[in-house]
């Protein structure tokens, strides 16, 4: 089965890739990966994520913005190089943002503020965004309402019904990986409730390797497995998902 993969959503810049990054490239591209997407996490990784992306322009493209844990690091200055770097080509939208009350790395009201302000940087530009949401499904959902002309994608969907609503409602996508493998997953419930045309791959490589390769170190040709567990659940041929998360990945991020 000839396949097309974007990964849209993989940390290749992290350090657990340092020592076989190109092999991991080689390979991927030689599994039919097309693109995969590198959001940023803090500041820091813009220049280095541009220059990575900038040195495999065929295959990598990457997000600005700062993930939750990170929000207490933000400044204007942040906000600025972010919107500098939409400019670039191989920038493809704002990302990861969003709101995480599990560890709460930075305080809740700090998050919110970091938050709306990417999301207004997103739409000031007409650029897509990648959500991370985790157990602050209602201060998310309230947030997402409140901004008019969001797009993209709720990063790692765990199949909260709420968020799920919210998201459909907003016409944003949802980012399935490998979280649907495992056999406790809600998102294993839920999932029948997602229109295909609002479904894409993702990785969030290196973590959350899907079964049977959980508990090592994820990457994007995995997501076959994920493919092949969303067409056992939802009972479609692999081939058809496969390509509608190509276009429904390339429609968000790349069109």
């Amino acid at each position: 089965m000839s396949i097309r993969i974007i990964d849209t959503h993989c940390h290749l810049d992290m350090e657990e890739f340092d020592s076989d990054r190109q092999e991991v490239i080689k390979h991927s591209i030689e599994g039919g990966v097309e693109n995969i997407i590198i959001p940023s996490t803090r500041q820091g990784d813009f220049s280095k994520d541009r220059k990575l992306c900038e040195e495999h322009s065929s295959i990598l493209r990457y997000l600005v913005g700062v993930h939750p844990h990170e929000a207490k690091t933000c400044n204007n200055d942040t906000y600025d190089k972010a919107a500098e770097e939409l400019k670039h080509p191989l920038c493809v939208g704002i990302g990861e943002i969003g709101l995480d009350y599990y560890y709460e790395h930075s305080a809740k009201d700090i998050q919110k503020e970091i938050f709306s302000n990417f999301l207004d940087i997103a739409i000031e530009n007409n650029a897509p965004v990648s959500i991370h949401s985790r157990d602050a499904t209602d201060d998310m959902a309230d947030m997402l309402l409140s901004k008019k002309g969001l797009k993209g994608v709720i990063h790692c969907f765990s199949g909260e019904e709420k968020l799920l609503d919210v998201g459909l409602k907003l016409g944003l996508y949802f980012g399935i990986g490998g979280v649907l493998t495992f056999k406790k997953s809600l998102l294993r419930q839920t999932i029948d409730k997602i229109p295909i045309e609002f479904i894409v791959f993702e990785t969030d490589a290196p973590y959350l390797a899907p079964v049977p390769k959980r508990g090592k170190r994820n990457e994007p040709l995995y997501i076959k497995y994920v493919a092949e567990e969303l067409a056992n659940l939802i009972h479609k041929e692999e081939s058809f998902l496969f390509e509608r998360a190509y276009y429904n990945a390339k429609s968000v991020f790349l069109d």
